[in-house]
C-alpha cells in the first residue's frame, strides 16, 4: 500500500502507475498508447499467469502442477526475450514487474538458469541496475 497525502493507493501495478504519473523523469511507460499497452500486458502477463502460478507453487493444492505453469511462462518469456534488451522496447514498469518473481524464484522452485537463456540475460541485466541492486 502506497499512502501519498490523502491518496491511497493498493496493488503494485496501480502503485507503479501512479508513481510514473507523479514522478515522470525518467519515463518508464512509452508516449505511444500501442507501446504503452505492450508495457501493460506484460505487467498483466507477469501478475495474472507468473506470479500467480508461484504463489499456487507457494499455496496451492498442487505444488508440482502449479511448477510446471510457472515454467511453461518462463518458457514463453525465454521466446519473447531473443533479440531484445528489455520486454516492451526500453526498460519500462514492464521490466520493473518482473523484479520480484526474478529475487524470489527459489521460493517458486524453479531455477532460471542456461535452459533459457535470453530470460537468464534479461533477468541479470535487471538485477545489476544500480537502482535495484542496491536493494538485493
Amino acid at each position: 500500500m502506497l499512502v501519498d497525502g490523502d491518496t491511497v493507493v493498493y496493488e503494485s501495478a496501480i502503485i507503479d502507475e501512479y508513481l510514473e504519473e507523479k514522478f515522470p523523469k525518467p519515463p518508464l511507460m512509452p508516449g505511444d498508447p500501442a507501446a504503452r499497452a505492450r508495457v501493460r500486458i506484460w505487467v498483466d502477463f507477469c501478475n495474472s499467469r507468473l506470479q500467480a502460478a508461484g504463489s499456487d507453487v507457494a499455496h496451492g493444492n498442487d505444488p508440482e502442477k502449479a511448477k510446471e505453469k510457472v515454467r511453461q511462462h518462463l518458457a514463453i518469456l525465454d521466446r519473447e526475450m531473443a533479440n531484445r534488451e528489455y520486454i516492451a522496447g526500453d526498460y519500462s514498469l514492464a521490466d520493473i514487474t518482473f523484479i520480484p518473481f526474478f529475487t524470489r524464484q527459489q521460493r517458486y522452485g524453479v531455477a532460471i538458469d542456461g535452459g533459457t537463456p535470453h530470460l537468464k540475460s534479461w533477468m541479470e541485466r535487471l538485477l545489476a541496475r544500480p537502482a535495484v541492486s542496491a536493494t538485493l
